[in-house]
């Protein structure tokens, strides 16, 4: 039992893991790295695995894998209605080498995947009902992606099996167990196939992906990614031009304070390159951020040529800032230059898919006349700013872009939701060892 001061040990059971790259063996691979960020010693236990970080040990038990021929074998006798000796003798292997494991290397938590609710391995499902028993102080959770029930046409289970051991332990709650759905649609199915016997705790916890890792991000944007909050904006805007009078940066500033005044939490990356060798230039730029000072936008603006300093090392340079995986993470570029002789900003933006709010001059309307939101030269922050907030509401796209990073980022989810469930298990252990 752990003492006070220490976070429970967590097992991550599963079939497999990676390297494999089913939708579930990413699951795994991103749980076990979030414990392990927040400080949580985790590791994974399966029938088929490699060791994929060195802060995440691995325990492979062959007889998990549903392609071990026992397995196999026993399956065959199980669909044919006959438990056998080999079942029987496999759920014991299986049971005291599990409860070896957990015991020597003092498990707390175990988080098993699908392995109550898919018929792969069921003398597995049954060493762990067991176990499950048999082992109290340890919490267990099964965590459901699928299901194998009655009504499911591609892998249905037959009615007559259902009530049959193992086979019922797919369609039997087991008391002790917290389940975990991934969709409410998970929780409707496993509730109708227990047929009334509700478990003890059911909850629905989505799937998520880590959205810097999904998205390529490099370290350096990664970072930018993490200080500007970006899973918790509602919108980001990006402006990759340098900093001279004619891009009129100024407006840039003025419509960002005007977003943030709506109760918008908004952030504005600019590129922000700076010319050294004009003094002009460079007062220009000191006007800038004394502008931010004013408009109290420190914490909403950011000027990328500044931020990328952070990262040279030694005698190398600073990184280039990646335009791309800026517009990735943006959900608008905002263009307000008075005088351009082309704008190729534009041009990446549309590359990359990203929305454009642009000032409407010659040369921009050149590159595009209908795909473009453009605004009057002479329109104020106030109306730019409820211009961009209105039009992105049309944006189907857009506004689903961001839906998915604020509600299915994996961190967010973590954070939220997963590390909470794990807290409780901790305050009640806390609690039961100061009883004692």
């Amino acid at each position: 039992m752990q003492n006070n001061n220490q976070k429970p040990k967590i097992a991550i059971f599963h079939y497999s893991g990676p390297p494999n790259t089913s939708g579930v063996d990413i699951i795994i691979r991103d749980q076990a790295r979030l414990f392990r960020l927040h400080g949580y010693k985790v590791e994974i236990v399966a029938g088929l695995i490699k060791q994929f970080r060195k802060d995440i040990p691995v325990h492979i038990i062959q007889r998990i894998n549903p392609r071990h021929p026992l397995v196999l074998s026993t399956l065959k006798e199980l669909e044919e209605g006959r438990v056998s000796s080999d079942f029987k003798k496999l759920e014991r292997s299986l049971f005291y080498s599990i409860k070896k494991y957990l015991i020597q290397n003092n498990i707390q938590v175990c988080i098993l995947h699908n392995l109550f609710t898919r018929p792969y391995n069921l003398a597995l499902a049954s060493a762990l009902a067991r176990l499950i028993k048999d082992l109290p102080h340890i919490r267990f959770i099964a965590w459901v992606h699928d299901v194998v029930f009655y009504n499911e046409p591609d892998t249905p289970l037959k009615r007559e099996l259902g009530n049959q051991y193992p086979w019922n332990l797919l369609v039997k709650p087991v008391s002790e167990l917290t389940y975990v759905c991934v969709s409410k649609f998970l929780k409707h199915n496993i509730l109708t196939a227990f047929n009334g016997s509700k478990p003890t705790k059911i909850t629905v916890i989505p799937n998520g992906r880590d959205v810097q890792k999904f998205l390529g991000l490099s370290p350096a944007m990664r970072a930018l990614y993490e200080d500007i909050h970006g899973l918790e904006c509602d919108l980001i805007a990006c402006l990759p031009v340098r900093a001279i009078p004619r891009k009129n940066l100024e407006l840039a500033l003025r419509i960002t304070r005007a977003i943030l005044n709506k109760g918008v939490k908004f952030k504005l990356l600019l590129t922000a390159n700076i010319d050294y060798k004009r003094e002009k230039n460079l007062n220009y730029y000191s006007h800038l951020k004394d502008l931010v000072q004013k408009l109290k936008l420190k914490k909403h603006v950011f000027f990328l040529e500044e931020y990328f300093k952070r990262f040279a090392i030694d005698k190398k340079p600073a990184p280039a800032i990646p335009i791309p995986e800026l517009f990735l993470i943006s959900d608008f570029l905002l263009f307000t230059s008075r005088v351009e002789g082309f704008g190729l900003p534009l041009i990446e933006a549309g590359f990359m898919r990203c929305p454009i709010f642009a000032v409407d001059i010659p040369p921009l309307r050149e590159i595009g006349s209908t795909n473009i939101n453009y605004f009057t030269r002479d329109a104020n922050a106030e109306q730019v700013a409820d211009y961009i907030l209105e039009s992105l509401k049309k944006m189907p796209q857009a506004y689903f872009y961001r839906k998915i990073i604020k509600k299915f980022s994996l961190h967010m989810i973590f954070k939220r939701r997963i590390l909470p469930l794990i807290e409780n298990i901790e305050s009640k252990e806390s609690s039961v060892l100061k009883q004692r």
